[in-house]
């Protein structure tokens, strides 16, 4: 049994035009995403902007959702750095709050760097924060850190620390590599960062999803890595898994942050919602943005397909 499992989204992170934190919006999306069915969400990860903001911005916007009874332990936080120092304060903050886990981003600043490198980078913040229970979880998505959590990484962190490393975020797209992880490291928690890929995950032994997708899909994330083993007995369930796929192959067209946050703009009737940290750029005139219409079609059909979930 995995020691943290389900259904989980990777939040944008609201902002007004002054760049900071939209935080009445950031709640007002948190409370909506939870209604869902979610298990919980991630804060501050890719989706989240999270290298855009400061740790005080990041602490100060937490601290307001749970202000306003967002439970902390519902929560994940992104606290990988490339500044250890930082990584170290926003895990701590991780851990005084009560969150479920830290999702923690290796280095992201220098290339071809040894694995040895990297677990000197996580045995630090591990050995730092010194809570011999504490979750983390290695984040792999070398496409934007340019380091890639390999097997001798994850290897020999599980070794040092069994309590402390449960699972890993894999946001490659690589489902063949996934399906390799899940196999190999059978105790260890593998998300997929992709929600089209969840359900195959699942069915192999991951551990469910984190998924920026989960921003417009969490009804249909969560419906299917809380119903993958009744998949035979639910007439619509193969419609559920395309309808998720051609979500995603939408969000593939375009930079996804700056996409999700279009497309909330015009769903939620919030113009706010497009606004975007720099150097990611928001989409002009979102309501004529074909792939913002596409999506507005494709999320219309969640609640047709699922029309008794909450």
């Amino acid at each position: 049994m995995h020691k943290i499992n389900g259904a989980y989204c990777a939040a944008i992170t609201p902002i007004n035009q002054d760049l900071t934190v939209n935080k009445d919006l950031y709640l007002r999306h948190c409370q909506s995403l939870i209604r869902k069915g979610l298990d919980g969400l991630t804060l501050f990860g890719t989706n989240g902007e999270a290298s855009s903001f400061s740790i005080k911005q990041k602490k100060e916007s937490i601290h307001f959702l749970l202000e306003n009874r967002i439970d902390p332990k519902n929560l994940i936080l992104g606290t990988g750095s490339s500044s250890l120092e930082d990584a170290i304060d926003m895990t701590k903050f991780s851990v005084e709050i009560g969150a479920k886990a830290a999702l923690v981003l290796p280095p992201y600043y220098f290339k071809n760097v040894s694995d040895d490198g990297v677990i000197t980078y996580y045995r630090n913040i591990i050995e730092q924060i010194g809570e011999n229970k504490y979750k983390y979880l290695l984040y792999n998505i070398p496409q934007h850190s340019g380091v890639t959590i390999s097997f001798n990484i994850i290897e020999n962190l599980l070794k040092l620390y069994p309590n402390n490393v449960v699972g890993l975020k894999d946001s490659t797209g690589d489902l063949e590599s996934m399906l390799k992880t899940i196999k190999y490291f059978n105790e260890l928690a593998v998300f997929c960062g992709n929600g089209a890929l969840a359900l195959h995950t699942s069915k192999r032994g991951g551990a469910g999803a984190i998924t920026g997708d989960a921003n417009i899909t969490a009804k249909l994330l969560s419906f299917i890595i809380h119903n993958f083993k009744n998949e035979k007995q639910i007439d619509n369930f193969t419609e559920i898994q395309s309808l998720i796929e051609k979500i995603r192959n939408v969000l593939a067209s375009h930079e996804q942050v700056s996409l999700l946050k279009a497309y909330h703009s015009v769903a939620d009737n919030i113009p706010n919602w497009n606004n975007i940290m720099p150097p990611l750029k928001k989409i002009d005139d979102p309501s004529n943005n074909k792939q913002v219409t596409a999506l507005l079609d494709l999320v219309s059909q969640i609640d047709i397909l699922l029309p008794s979930s909450s």
